[in-house]
Parts: C-alpha cells; sequence; structure tokens
C-alpha cells in the first residue's frame, strides 16, 4: 500500500491486489474508484499511475 498526499495531508492510497492479485486500486475518501457505467474498479498497472488517479480524483474534487 501506497499513501497519496497533497498539501501536506492524505488524500487517498493505492492498493495492490484489492480487485486483482497483480494490478492497483486508487482509494480515494475510503472509496475504492471505479468506472461509474460498470461499477467495476479502476485497474492500473503501475503504482504511479494508481496515485496519478487518487490525485485527478482529489484536484477534482470527485
Amino acid at each position: 500500500m501506497w499513501l497519496v498526499t497533497a498539501e501536506g495531508h492524505s488524500v487517498g492510497w493505492v492498493e495492490r491486489g484489492a480487485a486483482d492479485s497483480k494490478r492497483w486500486v486508487a482509494v480515494y475518501e475510503g472509496y475504492v474508484l471505479g468506472d461509474p457505467a460498470t461499477q467495476e474498479p479502476i485497474l492500473r498497472d503501475t503504482p504511479e499511475q494508481a496515485a496519478h488517479t487518487v490525485m485527478k480524483a482529489y484536484l477534482q474534487q470527485v
């Protein structure tokens, strides 16, 4: 698990194996970020990609 911070505080984290043993999910405000149409988690290949997803959600105030 990697913690994602912005402006000096935690905004979420990324976690491997939560939905797929080899891929990473992004967690923002305690919720796994997913596709609204399918309700499936957004899976990323690297922790950096997942962290970018968390930051995008934070900046857009999803």
